[in-house]
């Protein structure tokens, strides 16, 4: 076998470790911003919703 093939274990470990860090940082970055995200979904989400209604409502009143 040629050590070309091989996968260093330390290689692994350290990239492992590495994903692992960068998932910790992104849930705390998630959980500090949870309010201002939510806020931003609800705002995305009501206005597609009137959006929707404001359209059926134009529809309907085509008819």
């Amino acid at each position: 076998m040629s050590t070309s093939s091989k996968t260093n274990p330390n290689i692994k470990l350290l990239t492992d470790n590495l994903v692992l860090i960068m998932f910790i940082i992104a849930a705390m970055l998630f959980f500090q911003n949870y309010h201002e995200i939510e806020n931003e979904i609800s705002s995305v989400l009501l206005n597609s919703l009137h959006d929707i209604n404001h359209s059926i409502a134009e529809t309907r009143t085509g008819r």
